[in-house]
């Protein structure tokens, strides 16, 4: 016997069924909304270093790669600045694997 992995029901009494969910667990992952996106803080940014320099704030990669900067005396919510320099540092790992 097999049963759906959601809810339970049965799908098979006798042989193998090629699936693992019911008709009507399918059904209802079809109508729920996509999983929110992961928040920025995935852990590549952790050896990253910001600094003062000439007037400006730097964020530098643990590879030396400049990931964001600005001036001195602006304001910039954190999550904005980690969520762009982690796309920054995404693209530039991908360039350097080509």
């Amino acid at each position: 016997m097999r049963f759906c992995k959601d809810c339970g029901t049965v799908l098979a009494l006798f042989g193998e069924a090629g699936r693992e969910f019911c008709s009507a667990c399918v059904q209802l992952q079809k109508k729920l909304p996509p999983p929110a996106a992961e928040p920025a803080d995935s852990g590549l940014l952790a050896d990253a270093v910001l600094s003062h320099e000439a007037g400006k704030m730097v964020l530098r990669a643990k590879e030396g790669w400049e990931l964001w900067s600005g001036p001195e005396g602006s304001g910039i919510k954190l999550g904005t600045l980690l969520a762009r320099a982690e796309r920054i540092y995404r693209i530039r790992l991908r360039r350097q694997k080509n």
